[in-house]
């Protein structure tokens, strides 16, 4: 009877010590995805905060800029401003 009380004791410690190292490496391999997930979000976020300034700044420089309304120009400034609104986008897709 011994023998069997120490043999299910044996088992017991066994799954436990399993269990514990299997939590551990879980965790760790989540701990890292979890780390890495946030760091590229932090990123992404940085990112997004400098496109959104860059886009205020465009904005407020349309604003300042006179609209000409007599000679024809219109199109082309728009087209012009356009372009340079392109620009900056591309230049943030970049990041």
């Amino acid at each position: 009877m011994k023998n069997k009380d120490t043999q299910q004791l044996a088992t017991l410690v066994y799954v436990l010590a399993m269990r514990e190292e299997i939590e551990k490496e879980v965790e760790s391999r989540y701990s890292k995805r979890i780390d890495y997930l946030v760091g590229e979000n932090n990123e992404l976020m940085r990112a997004l905060e400098q496109s959104e300034a860059d886009l205020k700044e465009v904005v407020e420089v349309e604003e300042e800029v006179p609209r000409m309304t007599d000679n024809g120009n219109e199109e082309e400034e728009e087209e012009e401003l356009e372009e340079e609104l392109e620009e900056v986008i591309s230049y943030d897709k970049e990041f």
